[in-house]
């Protein structure tokens, strides 16, 4: 990437980005000066071995995480120069989240935690609640929005928390490693939801070790020690 005008039409820019953290006194070279767009319709995979530096990657580009060095901008606006409250703040607003082992509040049911974030973002219980039916119809849960979490299989609770990372509208949907507790049939159901929405407009990005995942996405990015891999 040359020169300093930020890029426009990306989605998602960023610049040199480097990670760095201590473990055990240690200095852990998680991200080495990393440069990449997401366009808006983008459907990425980031690949690559254990311990590469993807899950930190994702991590840094939805603002989850701040870069050690370098600048990343999110729909426009350089979220490495937020403070904590702020960029929590961009994350309900600008970002979806999917995490591997769900991340679901056992106690309420399919609907409500769906609603979890709309009610955070000020959402009315009216509209939250008419969202959280869309979206559950939409990831084919029309017959499941009263279970909780336990009463369901593990797919059904992925997508139940796919449902809640859309719930906001997010420009950018991102999931961490999303089949990795799901077998085989389940994994490939998810990256048939993640296909649908991407054609639907949802711009993704998936960190994976799971291949068939990778090989259905638009694009894919393998990370080696921290560095993009051409």
């Amino acid at each position: 990437m040359t020169g300093t005008a930020r890029r426009e039409d990306a989605l998602v820019e960023a610049r040199e980005v480097t990670r760095e953290y201590r473990l055990k006194g240690d200095l852990i070279q998680a991200v080495r000066g990393i440069s990449l767009e997401i366009q808006a319709g983008d459907f990425l995979a980031i690949v690559g071995p254990s311990g590469s530096g993807k899950s930190t990657l994702l991590h840094l580009l939805g603002a989850v995480d701040t870069p050690t060095d370098g600048t990343i901008y999110l729909d426009g606006t350089d979220v490495t120069s937020m403070s904590d409250p702020q960029r929590a703040r961009f994350r309900l607003e600008h970002v979806g989240l999917v995490f591997q082992r769900f991340h679901l509040l056992p106690m309420l049911t399919a609907t409500e935690n769906v609603e979890l974030p709309m009610a955070e973002a000020g959402v009315s219980r009216r509209d939250r609640r008419n969202r959280a039916v869309e979206l559950l119809e939409r990831v084919g849960l029309a017959n499941r929005m009263r279970h909780r979490p336990g009463e369901i299989s593990g797919g059904q609770r992925q997508r139940v928390a796919v449902a809640r990372a859309l719930a906001n509208r997010p420009s950018l949907l991102l999931a961490d490693e999303p089949t990795g507790e799901l077998d085989q049939a389940t994994s490939g159901e998810m990256l048939e939801l993640f296909q649908s929405l991407n054609e639907d407009g949802t711009s993704i990005a998936v960190a994976t070790h799971d291949l068939t995942l990778a090989a259905g996405a638009r694009k894919r990015l393998t990370l080696v020690d921290g560095r993009i891999r051409e």
